[in-house]
């Protein structure tokens, strides 16, 4: 076999790599469920930490709603940030692997999530009105229904 050869294997290869990840990284691991839902297929302990994250989002909501009924407006504060974009960058390392798994909307969702805690922390320490801030806090729950409504993890049954 010659170089040229040799050379036009490698690019082919390489080629097939670039699109295999790139196929990845847009779909992800999924299919369709039995909902119509798009399932998306974890290992158990990727399965365990987005549903823990998922869990840390809806605790956060319940603190910023009870810190502001109780004009507490630093402990409304807090909750948002416990799971803004900080939190996101705190489990980079556990979710390498996780990224390529999950459809690109999925991502999309999930960071736009992260990222409207952050900007709803700011706005609360402004004490904007109320009603401005249940309005912000109606939007980022609308990203939680959607996420619901159209996805769901399924353990990955070849890695179970």
């Amino acid at each position: 076999m010659n170089s040229k050869s040799i050379g036009k294997i490698a690019i082919g290869l390489w080629i097939v790599t670039v699109i295999t990840l790139g196929y990845f990284f847009y779909f992800g691991s999924t299919s369709r469920s039995l909902d119509n839902r798009t399932a998306i297929h974890l290992t158990p302990a990727e399965r365990q930490l987005v549903l823990t994250e998922m869990r840390a989002l809806l605790t956060a909501v319940n603190g910023m709603l009870g810190g502001l009924a109780d004009k507490d407006y630093e402990s409304a504060a807090k909750a948002a940030d416990a799971v803004g974009m900080g939190l996101v960058a705190s489990l980079e390392h556990q979710e390498k692997t996780i990224l390529l798994k999950l459809p690109v909307e999925f991502k999309k969702l999930g960071f736009g999530t992260h990222e409207k805690f952050d900007e709803i922390a700011a706005k609360i320490r402004k004490k904007q009105d109320i009603h401005n801030l249940l309005k912000e806090m109606d939007e980022l729950t609308r990203n939680c229904v959607a996420c619901h409504a159209s996805y769901k993890i399924e353990l990955d049954l070849e890695k179970k």
